[in-house]
């Protein structure tokens, strides 16, 4: 019984670590959103991406507050 808590706990932060990496590459895309609005010559676009690039951060940052939930590493279990 022991064993199958230890090896839930170990898939919990396996999911843990796979939502902040999740989460990264979700900001990183944000910047991305960003820059693209600030070329944009069209003022309308820029608004556009710029809102969509607010909205990623905001998932983003829901996705890691979801992760820190979970259970953080054991050391006993490295």
């Amino acid at each position: 019984m022991n064993r199958s808590v230890t090896a839930n706990q170990k898939d919990k932060r396996g999911t843990a670590a796979a939502m902040h990496e999740t989460a990264e590459a979700l900001e990183r895309s944000e910047a991305i959103l960003h820059e693209s609005a600030e070329d944009s010559p069209d003022a309308e676009t820029r608004r556009r991406l710029h809102r969509l690039g607010d909205e990623v951060t905001r998932q983003a940052m829901d996705i890691e507050r979801r992760a820190d939930l979970l259970p953080p590493p054991d050391s006993q279990d490295r």
